[in-house]
């Protein structure tokens, strides 16, 4: 926890003096292996997790609906849902995007 505090500290006043945006409010774990995000280092925020390097992970679900025949190897009618990011996201605004996703 101390960490976390120590860190946050440093990422606030880089928010707050222009180069941090898209702050989210949004605690992401920092792990020395993918599989120990019950057991972080320290907690930072996501917007400021790249600025030191953090890897981030994540889980991105695409929606392909099958030609009205069902053949799946019928690929030149099947569909793909899409997806687009509100106008208010600070990545990417507007862009298309998958239909459900998360970080981890």
């Amino acid at each position: 926890e101390s960490r976390t505090q120590a860190v946050a500290s440093v990422m606030e006043h880089l928010r707050d003096n222009g180069y941090i945006t898209g702050w989210r409010d949004e605690m992401y774990p920092v792990v020395e292996t993918f599989d120990e995000v019950s057991n972080p280092v320290f907690l930072i925020e996501r917007a400021a997790s790249s600025l030191l390097g953090v890897l981030e992970y994540g889980v991105h679900i695409n929606g392909i609906v099958l030609p009205e025949n069902g053949n799946v190897m019928d690929r030149k009618n099947a569909k793909m849902w899409m997806a687009r990011r509100a106008k208010t996201k600070s990545k990417f605004p507007g862009y298309l995007d998958h239909i459900v996703a998360g970080g981890q």
